[in-house]
């Protein structure tokens, strides 16, 4: 075998310590199979190089939003551990990808799964997010083909994604085709508390923020939350206040760029800045 790292399950979630030659070799692989792959990822999977990621996503979904009616948002349950490898193999087989990159890919999922289970893939790895997208590839395509009739609009962001529609019928039967894609795939939907299926005017979380049509984006109640972790964890460890605003006023450049006029930015930094202070009972004063 090739590829040998040392490979560790923290938090039920397989890590690896890659090795220079084994680095070496998977940086090859990325090259040669994103290669190969082109023109064959589908254009509304963001996270893919050259497809805009987390921003783009947003700004596509904060134009389309006001023409439909219904909402859904999904994302997989244990993505990464979940991925089935027989079936993504075949996908990888069904786009052409050549043998040796096949092999290597072969290698590359079998390192977690010590008990011969067909199952799961590597967190963090080099190839992970590739291949995280080739196996939502029948889902993107599935949506694709109802997009270019005018009926729904869809995004994804790896195993994140957002469904919209413009009547309940459209609705229904794009929810219908999603459960049928992840049955074909063999992965499962998180349960309902853990997604959205409504009437876009209520709003719905997606990729850290909180999206309403006809209104400017606001970050989510999961990214407030842990951005007061974070800060927590900092303040805890004695860092100096002034390194803690730095932090804020890096994480409000975060939130607000790549998205001018789509997102408010009503109190500025300081506005994230009493909130975590008062979080903390740190005296603002302390700050000048």
């Amino acid at each position: 075998m090739l590829i040998q790292p040392a490979v560790f399950n923290i938090d039920g979630r397989f890590m690896a310590r890659w090795s220079a030659d084994v680095k070496r070799i998977l940086s090859q692989a990325k090259e040669t199979l994103s290669g190969e792959l082109k023109g064959k990822l589908s254009a509304y999977c963001t996270h893919v190089k050259h497809h805009g990621g987390v921003k783009k996503s947003l700004r596509l979904l904060t134009r389309v939003i006001p023409e439909f009616r219904y909402a859904a948002r999904f994302d997989v349950a244990r993505y990464y551990e979940s991925i089935d490898h027989a079936v993504l193999l075949s996908q990888l087989k069904k786009m052409q990808v050549s043998q040796h990159n096949q092999d290597i890919v072969q290698q590359y999922l079998a390192l977690p799964d010590r008990r011969n289970s067909g199952r799961g893939m590597i967190a963090g790895g080099s190839l992970s997010p590739l291949l995280g997208a080739v196996m939502l590839t029948p889902l993107d395509k599935t949506m694709e083909a109802e997009i270019r009739t005018g009926r729904i609009w869809y995004i994804r962001y790896m195993d994140d994604f957002v469904v919209l529609a413009k009547t309940r019928h459209q609705f229904r039967k794009a929810i219908k085709q999603v459960h049928a894609v992840m049955r074909q795939l063999k992965l499962t939907l998180h349960k309902e508390q853990k997604c959205f299926i409504g009437k876009t005017e209520s709003g719905f979380d997606f990729l850290g923020y909180q999206v309403c049509p006809r209104q400017q984006l606001h970050p989510s109640a999961e990214s407030i939350k842990r951005l007061t972790h974070r800060y927590r964890r900092l303040y805890e460890q004695g860092v100096s206040l002034q390194r803690l605003r730095q932090y804020v006023v890096r994480w409000c450049c975060w939130l607000w760029g790549g998205l001018q006029g789509r997102i408010s930015r009503e109190g500025g930094e300081q506005k994230y800045w009493r909130v975590l202070s008062a979080h903390l009972t740190i005296g603002l004063s302390n700050t000048h």
